[in-house]
């Protein structure tokens, strides 16, 4: 997976370690929870989670594709992991935005939004 600068600064800053147990709660397509994965060198668990189940799909073919064989996924709402397990050493919650995020790549980003993205 190709990602950009923007995509590798949040897992930099989780600083993932060797056997943790981690969270990625918007964890689709994969990119930055493969990334997570790689640096824990697929030790611990890797909870990979994204309440959208229309991306799981791509989120399950790019670990198959990268090695990836330290995870847990899933596709529940955020709010309910404390009933459904406890304690993560780290979460990561990269939340989907309005894309802004690839204005350098995109420029009809800055022009393509309206209200309702905006409210979104």
């Amino acid at each position: 997976i190709i990602q950009g600068a923007s995509s590798l600064l949040p897992v930099m800053a989780l600083a993932p370690q060797e056997n943790e147990r981690i969270l990625d709660m918007c964890a689709a397509p994969g990119g930055k929870a493969s990334h997570i994965a790689a640096l824990m060198k697929n030790s611990g668990v890797l909870f990979a989670n994204d309440v959208n189940e229309d991306r799981i799909n791509a989120l399950v073919a790019n670990f198959h594709r990268l090695g990836v064989i330290n995870s847990v996924i899933s596709t529940n709402d955020g709010r309910q992991f404390p009933q459904i397990i406890a304690g993560f050493d780290r979460v990561l919650l990269d939340a989907p935005c309005t894309g802004t995020g690839v204005i350098a790549k995109d420029r009809s980003v800055k022009t393509g939004k309206d209200e309702q993205d905006i409210q979104r």
